[in-house]
């Protein structure tokens, strides 16, 4: 996996305007010693769910953390191991909200690809690959497969930094404003995962009446598969992603 090659010099880092991003926090943790993942810590901001409430999400039972008026309660999920790769109505709850936050941001993403605020991409850029990758881990728990998703897309941490100083974000985006159709495609699959995701949600996250033993997430799959590739420049065959107007 390699960025287009752009040089560029840390005193040519680009302006960032910054903003209000609505992402679910999510964090991955491994095991110390095998380097094996074991779990996701997912937060939201809200009202009403304060910040200092969460869930960890692994790839059998999952648990939640609230804090009370009388303490901390901590609620275990069980799952059955034979039918881990079902998504509980536990999970379908967490992955909606995350869901909402992703579609959220990505809408906010597309806007300001059409108006090229690079600088508002940029300032983005600090945040939104580590949720990428940590959404990439949550699909997997709660299919309870380490095949849920292409392991070409768990994008290698060499590719971003956690910073709103990273030459890697100024190189990325350099590389899609090198080439006017690149950015059209990157908006396309951006419109295209929007949509997506909203159908999966319809179809099982959000929906009391879903045959829970019947997965409804092939084409947000796909669609995520092709965004991640395209977002972070993956050499490699390049996604087949629909024209104008159409689907996968």
């Amino acid at each position: 996996m390699l960025l287009c090659q752009v040089c560029l010099k840390a005193e040519e880092l680009g302006k960032r305007s910054s903003f209000s991003i609505p992402l679910a926090r999510l964090s991955v943790s491994f095991d110390d010693k095998t380097h094996v993942f074991e779990k996701v810590k997912v937060s939201f901001d809200s009202d009403d769910d304060p910040s200092d409430n969460y869930a960890f999400i692994e790839p059998g039972s999952d648990f939640e953390i609230k804090n009370t008026n009388t303490g901390i309660q901590k609620t275990i999920h069980a799952e059955e191991p034979d039918k881990a790769f079902i998504i509980s109505d536990f999970e379908s709850g967490i992955l909606n909200r995350t869901c909402k936050s992703f579609v959220n941001t990505l809408e906010i993403f597309e806007r300001d690809l059409q108006k090229q605020h690079w600088e508002r991409c940029l300032y983005l850029d600090a945040y939104f690959p580590r949720f990428l990758k940590g959404f990439y881990y949550l699909y997997c728990a709660v299919r309870n497969s380490p095949y849920a998703l292409p392991k070409s897309i768990c994008i290698s941490d060499s590719l971003y930094d956690i910073s709103l100083a990273s030459l890697k974000s100024d190189v990325r985006i350099k590389s899609w404003r090198q080439k006017p159709e690149y950015i059209v495609k990157l908006r396309i699959i951006t419109k295209e995962l929007i949509y997506q995701i909203k159908d999966w949600q319809k179809k099982e996250l959000d929906n009391p009446g879903r045959n829970v033993e019947v997965a409804s997430g092939k084409k947000f799959e796909e669609a995520f598969s092709a965004f991640v590739k395209i977002y972070f420049v993956i050499d490699g065959p390049f996604p087949q992603i629909p024209s104008e107007g159409e689907h996968m």
